[in-house]
């Protein structure tokens, strides 16, 4: 049997859209979307669709849904936030290729953590494969949520994304850390990752790539303390010269920013 993200989370993740989960991609996408304009998008572990249907109502005129079996109580698309035809029943444990298919942008949110580690470097080999452009998040190690069993600091995606030719843009993560609507799991874990060709064809997203080093890959957002967990695991140990710094608690996305305008230097 396949796992959908919506059944490893339950009625979190499923929940009524007037919930958690809708509100934070009515902050989140925005962002992306003022960034890169998508017109079509593709969520890769779309649960019920809704970050999809904000998109449709940003201006997404393409959007597709991947992910296992529906959710209890989805049925034949029953309980989605988008149309039947734009969901695709695909068992995630495995390779997802839409042959010939490319996306504007392409979602994967709170589901590599979920999969095998064995499955992570096919993973983003999917993602590159859909879309220039990826807003990807993932649990870290302790990270409070269910049925985990790939939880890994950020460094070690931003090294598999790198691999294949994508850079980190991290331009998300201070504008939604101090949202009280945004779910901290999100503002934690938010990153996008850019292909050469669309960084090379696109400065204000090279402009947004500049930003990145303004927080700490490994900070840990207070919300997330304050849930039930396992202690916070360390980072994996890793050569010096990979080494990220340890993980930390910070109050407020503000106290990292860098000062703007005249005389900031």
């Amino acid at each position: 049997m396949t796992m959908s993200r919506g059944e490893a989370y339950g009625t979190w993740f499923c929940a009524d859209p007037a919930d958690g989960p809708e509100r934070t991609a009515e902050r989140v996408l925005p962002l992306v979307f003022d960034l890169a304009r998508p017109s079509s998008v593709v969520d890769l572990g779309c649960g019920t669709g809704v970050w999809l249907a904000v998109a449709r109502r940003l201006g997404a005129e393409t959007v597709l849904g991947i992910d296992g079996e529906p959710a209890a109580g989805a049925g034949a698309g029953a309980g989605l936030c988008i149309p039947p035809d734009c969901y695709l029943q695909r068992d995630l444990g495995h390779l997802v290729r839409l042959e010939g298919r490319r996306f504007d942008l392409a979602l994967c949110l709170g589901v590599a953590e979920h999969l095998a580690p064995v499955r992570a470097d096919s993973l983003v080999a999917d993602l590159c494969a859909l879309s220039g452009l990826v807003l990807f998040a993932a649990a870290v190690p302790g990270q409070p949520g269910g049925e985990h069993r790939n939880g890994q600091w950020p460094p070690y995606w931003r090294d598999r994304f790198q691999r294949r030719g994508y850079t980190l843009v991290d331009c998300l993560r201070t504008r939604l850390w101090d949202d009280p609507e945004i779910e901290p799991w999100c503002a934690q874990n938010a990153y996008l990752y850019a292909s050469a060709e669309r960084l090379a064809g696109d400065p204000r997203l090279r402009e947004a790539a500049a930003e990145t080093g303004r927080m700490p890959l490994t900070a840990v957002h207070p919300g997330l303390a304050a849930l039930p967990s396992r202690a916070f695991a360390p980072p994996v140990p890793a050569p010096p010269e990979q080494r990220a710094a340890p993980a930390r608690f910070l109050p407020t996305a503000s106290a990292t920013r860098r000062p703007t305008g005249p005389g900031s230097g």
